[in-house]
């Protein structure tokens, strides 16, 4: 990465071995991910860093910030950084929708100090406990922030502590630093560069610090995976809060030299956005495209004709196979699904962009990355490593790696024995070196002691060409601990009853105890912030409808009732029901036999 050269072509193992004879150290040559942008800057000052539409679709103006433009704007808002006190040991949160501007403060921030991106989607008290917890000494806010998030941010604002500092930024435009302002500075290999939050939609936030040098091996990975280059024109539309948005749209390909095509301040949640996607690609002259599979399944209805576009990258969730071969089909590119995590700076391996994959697979370990399969006992430990195509649990590592969780102790950490990060999915290795993920271990479905990938499931229903979305779930059962039901979202217009897709699934599911036992079919499936089927919403939505029948069945028809399912910190979920004072005992009996926690109470 020495020079802005092509990548070399990635059509299988021996290309990704041939790239990696090369250390990466030399591939680096001691620089950081701001260090790699700033020589693009230098060889090109005039290219395009980022075109920005303000509405985020066709028709928009774009406006156009150069590389110099960039660089400049991240040693004016470095420089206002500095003069707050900021430095290498500070933590700064940010708050920003996407622009340019956000592109500008993260760079500075990579440059000056620790960047931590908050998901500005979470309610005012959990974005004020990330902001403690991560001891964030000063805060970016948005000046002209867009509606859908303007309440919250003033909220947040207001109740910020006297001692935290808060920076103003222009994120639909750049700043000009002051002539004699100091150039962006690279950071030191174990430097600590940046912390993000995550696990915040199923359990107790986590925060993953990364270095210096994480954030550069990242860089040179994903420039090889996807072939970034200088007249690749990248679209982002997913969050500046999360990996996906800030590394994999914007950083990266920055990093490689490639044009960022922005979509307005809140990417793929602004209104009418995706509709118009497939006019946005061609207008834009888009060459990658990067998404979640809810809009994938969206595309997959009115694919974008193949024109400039040469790539389709899912991210933030597993794509069901057959929604990816669907708009592989229709859109005549290849759609990659890479897969890594936040703890590994992002991808770990990914489908050849060159050459022949293997459908459902989640492609080849990339360079410098090595994943196994890892047998585990009662207790999650390592009892051994699996055998050609045994499914276990999934372990990478490499120089992308974390170092571990903040301020968690080492029984907290997910490592294996010899630095081995424990992914928490599952899947197996196959004779070719492809990798498949099968689930998540703390997905499965427990019937009876028996674990079900409701992966199965799910690819099942995805097949209907009526369903856009689906996601399987266990529903607690007095006998068998769960049983396996589903949840679905069908493309708009589709006539297709709960009853047609049961039969359809059981006729795909070849493991009997996996056919759903019910399948409800909703208007919308809730999704997270980066496009994931929100699976804690609907476990919450189903834990209600069981203790409600239940208790129901109790208190009788008519009886006053009320039933409340929250998340919680020790027992997963918990139920609060109020019942009639007389049917207290015997509702708490009707319940006993569920694991999930409930507390009965009066309500009269």
């Amino acid at each position: 990465m020495a020079e802005m050269s092509a990548m070399p072509p990635f059509r299988n193992a021996a290309d990704i071995a041939a790239f990696a004879a090369t250390s990466l150290d030399a591939r680096l040559a001691g620089r950081d991910l701001v260090a790699l942008f700033a020589q693009t800057a230098a060889v090109e000052p005039t290219a395009p860093a980022v075109d920005y539409l303000p509405r985020g679709m066709a028709g928009d103006d774009a406006v156009r910030f150069s590389r110099q433009a960039l660089s400049d704007g991240a040693t004016a808002i470095a420089a206002q950084l500095r003069q707050h006190g900021i430095g290498p040991g500070d933590v700064v949160a940010s708050l920003l929708p996407n622009g340019p501007g956000t592109v500008a403060a993260m760079i500075a921030t990579l440059s000056t100090a620790i960047l931590a991106p908050v998901n500005i989607y979470l309610d005012v008290s959990q974005i004020g406990v990330l902001l403690i917890e991560s001891r964030a000494r000063l805060v970016l806010l948005p000046r002209d922030p867009p509606a859908a998030i303007a309440a919250t941010l003033d909220a947040v604002r207001s109740r910020l502590p006297a001692e935290t500092i808060c920076l103003d930024i222009d994120t639909a435009s750049l700043p000009v630093p002051d002539p004699a302002a100091v150039p962006l500075a690279g950071r030191a290999r174990s430097d600590r560069v940046a912390l993000f939050h995550t696990g915040g939609t199923t359990g107790l936030p986590k925060f993953v610090p990364l270095t210096a040098f994480n954030l550069a091996a990242g860089a040179l990975i994903s420039r090889f995976a996807y072939g970034y280059s200088d007249g690749d024109r990248v679209i982002c539309g997913m969050p500046m809060f999360h990996v996906g948005g800030l590394l994999a749209c914007t950083l990266y390909p920055l990093a490689s030299g490639a044009t960022v095509v922005m979509l307005g301040p809140l990417g793929y949640r602004g209104e009418g956005i995706v509709g118009t996607l497939k006019q946005t690609i061609a207008a834009c002259a888009a060459t990658v495209l990067v998404g979640p599979p809810t809009v994938m399944a969206q595309l997959a209805t009115d694919p974008p004709g193949r024109g400039t576009l040469r790539l389709i990258v899912n991210g933030a969730a597993a794509l069901p196979r057959a929604l990816g071969t669907r708009l592989s089909d229709a859109a005549g590119v290849p759609v990659v699904e890479p897969w890594g995590l936040t703890e590994a700076t992002l991808a770990v391996t990914s489908g050849p962009r060159d050459g022949a994959g293997k459908r459902g697979s989640v492609g080849l370990p990339l360079p410098y990355c090595a994943v196994k399969a890892v047998r585990t006992d009662a207790s999650g430990g390592a009892s051994g490593d699996c055998d050609t195509d045994e499914i276990g649990v999934l372990a990478i590592r490499g120089p992308m790696v974390f170092e571990g969780y903040l301020d968690r102790p080492s029984a907290q950490q997910p490592f294996f024995p010899d630095g081995w990060l424990d992914t928490g999915d599952l899947g197996r290795v196959d004779a070719d070196g492809f990798v498949w993920v099968t689930g998540r271990a703390k997905e499965l479905i427990k019937r009876g002691g028996h674990g079900i990938d409701p992966g199965m499931i799910e690819d099942a229903l995805m097949a209907h060409d009526a369903v856009a979305l689906a996601a399987a779930i266990g529903r607690p059962d007095a006998y068998a601990g769960e049983i396996p039901v589903a949840y679905v979202q069908c493309h708009p217009g589709a006539a297709v009853t709960a009853a047609d897709l049961l039969a359809f699934a059981q006729a795909r599911i070849p493991e009997r105890a996996a056919v759903p036992k019910d399948i409800m079919v909703l208007a919308r499936l809730p999704v997270t912030p980066v496009g994931k089927v929100h699976k804690q919403a609907l476990k919450l939505d189903l834990t209600h409808r069981v203790a409600e029948a239940h208790a129901r069945d109790v208190v009788g028809p008519d009886a006053a009732l009320q039933v409340d399912v929250t998340p919680h910190p020790l027992h997963g979920l918990h139920v609060r029901l109020r019942v009639p004072g007389k049917k207290k005992a015997a509702v708490r009996q009707a319940l006993a036999a569920f694991t999930f926690h409930a507390e009965v109470e009066a309500i009269d």
